[in-house]
């Protein structure tokens, strides 16, 4: 298993996976279908140059990722992370993938002095168990506001 930042160079393999999610499991993705020449375009796009994602690769093929991004609060200097999205291929699973996207995660937090990172977890069986396994993390259930400025 190799773990890679998404380039132009596995860019291929990155869509490819995302279709094979896609099909699997559709209710568990955030969209309805893969947009391949925007997925393309956002890779250029300097405003996505912020977010990452660290790719897992089995036998030349993706199989999870992680996606996150860097911010931080201008006022006390605080440095955080927000993860986007982990997702691991359904015939993948439970084999540590997902554990070693987060530790890649941690590696490039710490090279980047990011004091924290968080996430909004799926509530769900399996995703309680993965995440109850974090070691000095705490799950909790926080509200959030949330509000729409553009129909998607």
């Amino acid at each position: 298993m190799i773990f890679e930042f998404l380039n132009p160079e596995n860019i291929d393999g990155y869509i490819a996976y995302l279709k094979k999610a896609m099909s699997e499991e559709p209710e568990l993705m955030t969209t309805d279908f893969v947009d391949e020449s925007g997925i393309r375009e956002r890779l250029k796009d300097p405003f996505y140059q912020h977010t990452k994602s660290i790719l897992a690769i089995e036998d030349n093929l993706v199989v999870g990722r992680i996606e996150y991004h860097f911010y931080g609060c201008m006022q006390n200097g605080y440095r955080m992370a927000y993860v986007d999205w982990v997702f691991v291929l359904r015939d993948y699973r439970h084999r540590g993938i997902a554990q070693q996207l987060f530790k890649e995660l941690e590696r490039d937090c710490a090279e980047n002095n990011i004091f924290q990172y968080y996430l909004i977890r799926a509530t769900n069986e399996n995703a309680d168990s993965f995440y109850q396994q974090f070691q000095d993390a705490k799950l909790s259930c926080e509200p959030f506001l949330r509000k729409f400025l553009i129909e998607s």
